[in-house]
This record gives C-alpha cells, structure tokens and sequence, in this order.
C-alpha cells in the first residue's frame, strides 16, 4: 500500500477541489499508476488469503461436511460459515443449475427436490447469475465466492477513483469491504448480491460526473450491476441494499441548479429501469412462483418485531470473543449465530467513525453515517428505530437484521477509505500538524460502543462458563489496535506514513478477523459416492427418501431425484402434503429425515413405516439410510428417545461381553440384530462373533469389524430367524484377532431398566447398550439392495410409475417425454408437481395441463400412438423475454453514448 507522495499530493487536492471542477483535471501518470497497484492489492489479497483452500491443504468442497457422503473427516471443532445452506441450497441446487445451462437447457424447474418445484423462481439456487456457472467445476464454489470478494473489492476502489480519493484510500476501502463481516460469516446466497452494491453506485457516481461535466450516458453500471443483484439469488439482501443505493443517491443530488439535478434524476432513473429490464426474467419467474410458495416466516411482516439481542452488542466489535462460530455462554446461542449477518471490527469502526467529519463531501458521509447508526439500532432492536426501519414497505418481511450488515460494512468501508484521504489532506494542508481530532474521536467512539457491548454482556453473563483462550486473546487484539492507532496519531509521522498506517492497521485487523473460521476448514475427509452411483444407475423415474445420507437437496447435486427438501420458498402444495400424508412430525420447510418438530414425538423411520403405502404412492423406490441403519428395526423403548451420558466400553482381542435384554416383547421371529459401536475413526480391524439366543435356542454370526462403520449399528444377521423370545434376548459377543479394538456405546441403566451389560474387566456402574432388532413382519417386507460405509440402501417392493394410463402401453424416454400407444382415449397421469406454467404437446397438438389430485399432473391422449412432450415455463415469460432485449439496448445505449461523449472530449 505504498504511495508515491507526488500522486498523493495530485489526487488529494482533486479529492478537496469542489465538483466538478476537480474532474476535469485529467489524473496524473503517477496518481493512475497507484491506482493500479491498487487493484492489484485487492485483487491478490484474497487469492493469498485463501491460498491453503486453492492448494487443497483445506477442503473447501461443502460436501464433506453437509452431504451425508464423506468419511475418514478431519475437522477442528467448530463452524466455518454460520448458514449451511451454504450446501443444500447454493451448492446442491446451484450446481444443478450451472449443469442445467451448459447442457443448453434454461433450469426453470428442478425434478430432484419433493416431487419437483421452480429452480430459478426458488432464487436461492442464483440459477441465472452468470458466476454460478463456476459451481459446475471441482471446487466451484471456492472459485465463485473469490469472484465475489475481488469483485467486491474491485469495484470499492473503483468507486473511490470516482469519488476523488487517493489510491491508498481507496485500497483500504476495497480491503475493508472484499474481507467484510458477511463475507466471513456466511457463504450461502446471501453474499452474493454484494459486490453489485458498489457497482451499482459505481453507475451513480459516473451519471453525476457526466451531467455535471456535460457528457451523455453514463448509465450502463447501474443497470448491469442492478440485474446481477437480482439474478444473483437473494432478494432480501438486493433490496436492502437497494434502500441504501436511494439514500446515496438523493445525497449525492446536484442542488445547484434545477436542470442537472433533473437530468441526474432522470439517468439514474434510466439505468434503475435497464436493470429492472435486464432481470425481468428472473424477477417474473420468482413473483409468478410467490402466489403458490411457503415461505414460511416471510408471510405478512413476520420478522417486524426480530431483532439481535443487545447482549450479543459486544460480538459486533469483537466477533471471537466467546470463541469459535456458534460457541457462545447461555442458552440463546443458536437463535443469536442464527440471526447475526456480520461485524464490524474496532479499528475498521474507529477509521469509519473518523470519516464522518472531513470537510469533503459532507452529505454523502452523513449519509453513511445515519445510514449505519439506524441500521445497527434496528439489527439490536433499539426502540422506536427498529420500527422505523421495519415500517419500509417490504423490510418486515425480511430478515434485516442478518441482512442489513453488508450495506452497514459497505458503507463503514467508505467511510474508513475518506478518513485515510482526510488523513493525507490535513497533513498537506498543516504539514506539522500532529493529531487528528477525528481520528481521536473515532477511537472514543469505537471504543464506547464496544465499553457498552461488554458492560451489557457481563450484566447478562454475570459467570462466564469456563472462557476459552479467545477471550483474552480477542480483547488483547481490540487493545492492540486502539494502542496503534493511537500511537500514529501522536507519532511524528508524515501525512502520506499516518494514512498509510492506519489503512495497514485495519486492514490487517479485518484479513485476521476474516482468516480466522477457515481455521475449522477439514483438512481431511473422502466422499464415498458409491451409493449415489448405485441410484444414478437404477433409480430411472422414481425417487428414493433418505433419513440420512445424500443429504436435501444432493439429490438435485448428483441428478436423482429425493423426495426430501431443505429449501425455503417451496411449493405451497407440497408442503401441506407431506406432513398430510408422510410424515405428520416434521418443520415445513425441513422434510430431511432426521429433524423433527416435536423432539419427542414420532421419529421418521415410525412414520416412515407407518405410512409405507403413501412412501410408494408418490414414487419412492429406495430408501437411503446411514450405514447399518435399518428403519424396520424394532428398538428398545429405553432407546426410544436419545440419551446423555454415553460411554465408549472396550472390546481387544479375546475381550466378551454379554447383553440381555428381559421380557422383549417381541412376538415374531428375529432376523437379526444390530448393535450401536464405534470403530475409532474405522481403524477395528479382527472379527466380532456374536452368539444369539432367544430363550434357550441360540444361533452364531460373526461380522468383519474392516466393514463396519463408525459410531452406527453394526447388523449381526442370522442364516436363519430364531422364533420369538418370551423371557430374554441374550447376544454374547467376543471380538477374535486384529490390532485396534472396538467399542460398545452404552448408556447408564435406568432405574426400570430390563437391558444388562457385563463386559470382562469393565467394573463401572451399570450401563446398557443400544441395540435393535430386524423382524421378520412383513411378506413383502423392503430388502436391503445396497451397503457401504456411509449408507446402506433398501428397495421398496411397489413404488408407483411415474406416467400412468389405464389401456396404454408407455414408453418413457426422459421425465419430460413419454410415448404412448392408447387403444381408446384415455388420461395419462404424471407424477410431477402441478404448477401453472406446465404445458403439453401431444403429437402436433398442444394440451393443457391439469392438476392430477392434490400434487400431480394429467393429460389427455387420444388413441393410437402418439409422443407427449411436457415442459415448464414460468406464466408471462415471453415478456420477460421481451423486456430483457430491452435492457440490453438500454445498456448498449449507455454504453455508445457515452464513448462517443469520451471520444467528442478526447
């Protein structure tokens, strides 16, 4: 970050000079040259950040952490992004996407996800954003979320040239805002409207000059930048954003005169209808999809009244101080890792605080000050504000108060970068001026917030639950920085050395606090896909239900298609018809196998055999399970619920243990039994021989431990059912050979226990093991098709086809064609959701698409032979399409316009 002192003294007197004036200074060589190392800085800066991730020393595929499909993981404890939809919905939905459209096809719709739902009006999948194309390449999120933080960066600093200030101002702005609080908190699409703020102001600043200077155009950048925000798969944030881009707007308005404020008005008007233009694809797809969507907290001004609790004030300041991510004292601390968007260091809100008072561009810096002070206090639920805030058409529909940080950290980056210009300016201007009673005040006022934020948090902690090593580390940092920062202040330093240390100092501050959850990043961890392989090659049409692995929404990841969803919006439909149908236990928008809404109610493998028949109605013909898991398995009730406390008890060589569960209540014959182990990260090696007795008839099994997986049920089946216990179930086990021995998880026995444990040399209190039982209870009962370490995999015996007609032969070619051979007319049923936008071409002939029951579709066919062709296409797109070509002449126009106007003053 090194300034040539003539370039600084050039540009800063540009910077101070009154517009527009200062403009029509062409730069010189040495002020363009520091820009460009400018650029450079921002632009390697993450690159080197993210080194260990590009080189593969961590593992940054989201996979190995969310998909259900990796084993031999290592990982340090913590999280490295706050959202997981980092994986169900960017990842797996997004990757979907980008496959879509390389293969030619536009991803309006996506058949992997419940019974098939909008791709691109669901917008969490960016399916359109021109970046997710990235996710379709190993490691293609690393590579899109880089993009983002150097574009973010990039267009910072350009925003900054426009404005006038020097390049070292601009670099600190551009670092403050590419290793921003949301850039490293959160990783799913909430980041991804973000560089397109700077962008888009970028257009604003440029329109101002050109009117000002009497030059045309000008307009491109705001709506290039306006439509990848939109296309870019987070409203919300586009939105919020969009409030701050009107805020600066009418700050930065010529007063002046009437006309060149009517004529800024009208270009920025211009380039906000070319953006509107340009996203009206996208925008149309996602309101024509909102009058039959769920979502869920969105509905009416659900979150008007949601705030971050005042306690959690101190993280803003000092995001580690309690520790890790989602490490917090209390019991809260979900519902605040849930909630919070970002931060703000100390030293980047000391510099931003400083920026306030400089004597240039005043409007434009109170602006951004009241625009961050009222969007902090709304994030914190400060009264009267908070309601101010969420009285905006739209706000309290939103999450704002995750989603307000990156207007809040783009507008405090700004404001650092003018601090550092005022810095350089009042050094030029008094060369042996020595403090900086902005930067003081800075320094007071950061430090009073983040005074405030602790004295909140100690009255709420009033005994911090064993702290970790974070928390004298952090307020050590917090200290460190106010020293530096005070100490350049008094220092005699030259403008040029105190600007450049103080830019050095936050910007160091913010790559720390940016660098620090990629600590957690697994280092290790290997994706055993097998299984997926087994489905890709046999599922055809049909869908299968995990309770486990191929987590939602990896189904649309690898292409087969799961009746499981993570998503929110979701078809309205849909979400009434699982818990009506398959599963009355679980959160609308998590139909994942495994989360349940009430904790101790029905489980989804009960409900899952409960309603076994509605499973196969809508298509299901395999089920995925965790390896070794059975849900036809009859469990203990002293397992019915999961328990605390479990110890690991050890098997070597020659070790036994014998388990004896009393009054079983099993009534039908036993085909086999699973037991609960760990196999300390799958190195159990030998044999485990089990002998299992139903009262005095007893049968022997052994089990190869190099097989079995961690921490799951091992399954000791029997070559023949032993018949119904009466008195007690006895399994005796002994583990034979190998140099790693396993472990029996067991629980400390209950008081109206009927289970026992008594392993050789294990003299502890009375414990008993998790175990289960396979019965033989079914005449066509599911079998199992499928086995590895990750999952094992069952086949339902009659899943519904997916086309259907009485008196026809059908020959399905793909999901979206079918030929049928009718002998008379007859109706063809497709078990596909039901939306508005489907359409049919029957022969030469096109057919509407009428709803089949409560989800499905069905058509129409004549008879004899005919081809049938569906396809889906959001209501009204036609004129999205149209309004699209409109946005690009708008652009074009900008874009001619204002080269010839260049070319006319050149």
């Amino acid at each position: 970050m090194m300034l040539n002192t003539a370039a600084a003294h050039s540009i800063s007197q540009e910077y101070s000079a009154s517009p527009p004036s200062h403009f029509k200074r062409p730069p010189t060589e040495a002020a363009l040259r520091a820009y460009k190392w400018a650029i450079i800085l921002v632009l390697l800066a993450p690159l080197l950040v993210k080194l260990p991730l590009i080189l593969g020393l961590l593992l940054a595929d989201p996979r190995i952490l969310y998909s259900g499909l990796a084993a031999d993981v290592v990982a340090p404890r913590g999280l490295s992004t706050l959202d997981p939809n980092i994986a169900f919905t960017s990842d797996a939905l997004g990757h979907r996407a980008a496959l879509d459209l390389l293969s030619g096809h536009i991803p309006w719709w996506n058949p992997y996800e419940g019974v098939g739902g909008p791709m691109a009006g669901e917008m969490q999948s960016a399916a359109l954003f021109p970046l997710n194309l990235l996710l379709a390449l190993p490691n293609g999120q690393l590579y899109m979320h880089l993009s983002l933080q150097l574009l973010s960066g990039l267009f910072t600093v350009l925003l900054m040239r426009r404005l006038g200030t020097s390049a070292l101002a601009a670099s600190a702005a551009g670092l403050l805002f590419e290793f921003n609080g949301t850039f490293a908190w959160l990783a799913n699409a909430v980041v991804n409207p973000i560089p397109f703020l700077p962008m888009v102001l970028l257009g604003v600043e440029e329109v101002r000059h050109r009117v000002l200077t009497g030059l045309r155009g000008g307009w491109a950048w705001i709506g290039i930048g306006l439509a990848l925000s939109l296309y870019s798969g987070f409203p919300e944030v586009a939105y919020l954003n969009g409030l701050l881009i009107g805020a600066w707007t009418l700050a930065r308005l010529p007063l002046a005169a009437k006309r060149p404020a009517v004529a800024y008005l009208l270009r920025v008007g211009l380039g906000a209808a070319g953006g509107l233009a340009l996203a009206a694809p996208i925008l149309i797809a996602f309101l024509g999809y909102l009058p039959d969507a769920f979502v869920g907290g969105h509905e009416g001004n659900g979150f008007r009244d949601a705030h971050v609790e005042a306690q959690h004030l101190v993280n803003l300041t000092i995001p580690y101080l309690f520790g890790r991510l989602a490490e917090l004292p209390g019991t809260e601390g979900g519902m605040f890792w849930g909630g919070v968007g970002g931060y703000v260091p100390f030293g980047g809100m000391a510099l931003a605080i400083a920026g306030c008072f400089g004597r240039t561009l005043r409007g434009l810096r109170w602006t951004l000050a009241a625009w961050s002070a009222v969007a902090l206090a709304a994030i914190y639920g400060t009264p009267v504000l908070t309601q101010l805030v969420t009285s905006i058409p739209a706000v309290g529909t939103a999450a704002f108060f995750r989603y307000l940080p990156p207007s809040v950290e783009f507008a405090m980056a700004v404001l650092a970068g003018f601090a550092c210009q005022d810095l350089i300016a009042a050094g030029l201007a008094t060369p042996h001026r020595r403090l900086s009673p902005a930067l003081l005040m800075g320094l007071v006022l950061a430090s009073t917030v983040t005074a405030l934020g602790m004295f909140i948090a100690v009255r709420y902690y009033p005994q911090l639950p064993r702290p970790s090593i974070w928390f004298p580390v952090s307020l050590g940092l917090v200290a460190l920085a106010a020293t530096l920062i005070f100490l350049l202040n008094v220092a005699r330093l030259s403008s040029e050395q105190r600007a450049l240390a103080a830019s050095g100092i936050v910007a160091v501050e913010a790559v720390l606090m940016f660098a620090f959850p990629m600590a957690v990043t697994p280092r290790k961890g290997t994706l055993v896909e097998g299984g997926v392989q087994f489905l890709q090659s046999n599922l055809h049409l049909q869908r299968f239900y995990t309770l486990g692995p191929i987590a939602p929404n990896y189904g649309a990841y690898y292409g087969i298609a799961s009746i499981n969803h993570n998503d929110l919006p979701l078809p309205r439909a849909w979400v009434r018809y699982v818990p009506e149908h398959l599963d009355s236990n679980i959160i609308d928008i998590l139909f994942t196998g495994n989360q349940r809404a009430v904790a101790n109610g029905p489980s989804a493998a009960d409900e899952l055999r409960r309603n076994l028949e509605e499973y196969q109605r809508v298509g299901v013909r395999y089920l995925v399970m965790s390896a070794g898991e059975n849900p036809f398995r009859r469990l203990p009730r002293e397992f019915a619920v999961e328990r605390p406390n479990n110890q690991a008890i050890s098997l070597s060589d020659g070790g036994k243990a014998v388990l004896r569960w009393s009054h079983p209540d099993i009534d039908q014959p036993v085909a086999a039994v699973s037991i609960m182990i760990g196999t300390y990260n799958n190195k159990s090696d030998g044999l485990l021989a089990a002998t299992i007795c139903a009262d005095d008839i007893c049968a022997d099994t052994t089990r190869d431990l190099t097989k079995a997986g961690d921490n799951q049920f091992l399954t000791l089946d029997l070559a023949q059912p032993l018949p119904p216990p009466k008195e007690h179930l006895t399994i005796s086990l002994r583990k034979v050979g190998g140099g790693t021995p396993v472990a029996l998880w067991a629980w400390p026995s209950q008081p109206d226990s009927r289970m026992s444990l008594a392993v050789d040399g294990f003299s502890g209190p009375a414990h008993e093991v998790k175990i289960a039982v396979d019965l033989s209870d079914r005449a066509e009962k599911p079998k199992q098709v499928y086995a590895d370490r990750v999952m094992t995999i069952f086949e339902l015996p009659n899943p519904a086809p997916y086309f259907a007609a009485e008196g026809c032969e059908l020959q399905p070619q793909s999901r979206e064609w079918v030929v049928a051979d009718c002998a008379a007319a007859a109706s063809l049923t497709r078990q596909e959701l039901f939306l508005p936008g489907w359409s049919a071409q029957v022969g030469a002939d096109q057919q509407e698409v009428r709803p089949d029951g409560p989800i499905f579709q069905k058509i129409d066919l004549p008879a004899g032979r005919s081809e049938v062709r569906f396809r889906y296409r959001p209501p009204y797109m036609p004129a999205g399409y149209a309004l699209f070509l409109v946005g690009i002449a708008l652009a074009l126009w900008a874009l001619r316009s204002g080269a010839q106007a260049d070319r006319k003053q050149a």
